[in-house]
């Protein structure tokens, strides 16, 4: 599991760290085609005023004779040649002396107190139509000639195409932007840029880029977001390979019990009379995910060995609720369901707590759960281990003996806990044959099993001639390959559902 995480943080540091330096590339860019455009702005409002400034120096010399039908004519004809002038208005002692408008009229209000500035931006409020505009004004020879410019030219100018910039005008301390009226620079606000112009006293301001936009990002570099995360999923797909190859045996158990490698298949137990379903035992596959089913043979030792059984049988013992609890209404009253403990385990101090919880987290509460003690670790009979069984025996739960005859103190373990079921080991089984002498050591177990009124399961039935044997000696509870291999929950599933539902009496 440690080595799993080295993998994952190389391939996001890897992967983070170049999004950062994409994204500053991608910002850069924004940053660069945000002052292009800006002044690509500069040059179209300097086109707009060079015909303001024409115009001006027609009307200076209007200014110099007099303002006649002629002289209007003049001005109209100027106004109305140049595309983006909308007035020409010549004053004299702070009136009107003629306009490009017939009857000199004026779109302003109030145009001789209006500030004598060469550029000025007149908010709606100061003009006949309630629309904005921009005045170019030149004084000569006493006269004083304003040029307005109407706003949907300047707004036409500062209409640009790069999403999420947004550009206005700047006239000294007033701002006209693409939308509403004319209004007072906030000089707050930091993220703005602007880019002066050279010939006439503007500027056009717009927001800076923002730093980090993942819209942006992804519309402008998309596709090497993608590379890159493809490139630092194959990083740390090899990086893992590697580490792979020294992490030991424990480690690699350790890692596949987290993930939920290791998963519950279930051997059924058949009735040794009519061959109905009476329930399953549960065995532990490791389901690698490169390198397929691992044999129990392989881990369950080294399980045992390393103290990881605990954790083991504890995930098993999660899966195996969850999967009954999800078909409780297939499952027949008094369906058993054994699982096999560890010497380790059932001695663990937590051990009555997690047979608890256990049962507890089925939603039947009907079904014969089974404890199966095995004998491939010493078990020492003490006081504290005989009151932990007969403590669990008393709430329900039933003990077995499994593999018996081939580990530690069978006999002992007869003779102190009481025990509801001895599971035959499949070698005993396996020797039974045509010859008289193959079954003198079953014989015996049979013996004695029925001596002490405990129940059989025979393990390992693989041919009719020890079926006939077992069914024969009156064995009640048979498994093995003859009836059904182990097998995984979906298939688990489809057996019930291929079997009746009929009531198990606990025997």
């Amino acid at each position: 599991m440690r080595h799993a995480s080295i993998p994952l943080a190389a391939a996001t540091t890897m992967f983070l760290l170049g999004v950062f330096i994409i994204n500053l590339q991608v910002w850069y860019s924004a940053r660069a085609d945000s002052l292009a455009e800006a002044r690509y702005v500069v040059r179209n409002m300097n086109v707009i005023l060079k015909e303001a400034r024409h115009a001006t120096q027609m009307a200076m010399q209007l200014a110099e004779n007099e303002c006649d039908a002629e002289g209007q004519y003049r001005l109209g004809t100027e106004a109305a040649l140049q595309p983006h002038l909308r007035t020409i208005i010549i004053l004299k002692n702070n009136a009107v002396w003629c306009s490009s408008l017939p009857g000199n009229r004026v779109l302003l209000v109030n145009s001789s107190v209006l500030p004598e500035s060469s550029l000025l931006l007149v908010p709606s409020g100061s003009t006949v139509n309630g629309l904005p505009v921009l005045l170019y004004q030149t004084t000569h020879a006493g006269s004083r000639i304003i040029v307005s410019i109407s706003d949907s030219h300047i707004r036409d100018a500062l209409d640009m195409p790069l999403n999420g910039v947004e550009y206005s005008l700047r006239v000294g301390n007033t701002l006209l932007g693409l939308t509403g009226d004319v209004t007072t620079v906030d000089h707050t606000k930091k993220e703005v840029l602007t880019v002066k112009a050279s010939a006439f006293p503007f500027s056009v301001q717009f927001n800076s880029p923002p730093l980090f936009s993942l819209k942006r990002l992804l519309n402008r570099a998309g596709g090497v977001v993608l590379f890159l995360l493809i490139i630092s999923s194959l990083s740390a797909y090899i990086l893992q390979r590697y580490l792979s190859k020294d992490v030991s045996p424990e480690e690699s158990l350790r890692t596949a019990i987290y993930r939920n490698e290791i998963i519950p298949y279930y051997q059924p137990v058949v009735s040794g009379k009519e061959g109905a379903l009476r329930g399953v035992e549960v065995l532990a596959r490791w389901k690698h995910p490169q390198s397929g089913f691992i044999s129990p043979a392989s881990f369950i030792p080294l399980a045992e060995k390393s103290g990881l059984i605990i954790p083991l049988t504890q995930s098993l013992m999660r899966q195996v609720a969850s999967h009954m609890n999800s078909i409780s209404t297939l499952l027949p009253e008094g369906f058993h369901v054994g699982i096999n403990f560890s010497a380790s385990h059932i001695v663990a101090s937590t051990f009555v707590e997690e047979c608890l919880h256990y049962k507890h987290s089925f939603t039947r509460q009907d079904l014969n759960l089974v404890i199966e003690v095995t004998e491939r670790e010493p078990l020492d009979i003490d006081d504290h281990l005989v009151k932990t069984l007969n403590a669990l025996h008393e709430i329900g739960f039933a003990i077995a003996l499994d593999d018996f005859g081939t580990g530690y103190s069978g006999l002992s373990y007869l003779q102190d806990l009481h025990i509801d079921y001895i599971k035959i080991d499949q070698s005993f089984v396996a020797r039974v044959n045509a010859s008289e002498d193959s079954t003198v050591i079953l014989d015996s177990v049979l013996e004695l099993a029925k001596k002490l009124s405990i129940s059989i399961v025979a393990e390992g039935v693989e041919t009719q001639e020890q079926l006939d044997y077992l069914t024969h000696n009156h064995i009640k509870f048979l498994q093995g390959f003859f009836f059904y291999k182990p097998t995984p929950f979906k298939e688990l599933v489809k057996v019930l559902l291929s079997k009746p539902k009929v009531k198990i009496m606990v025997e």
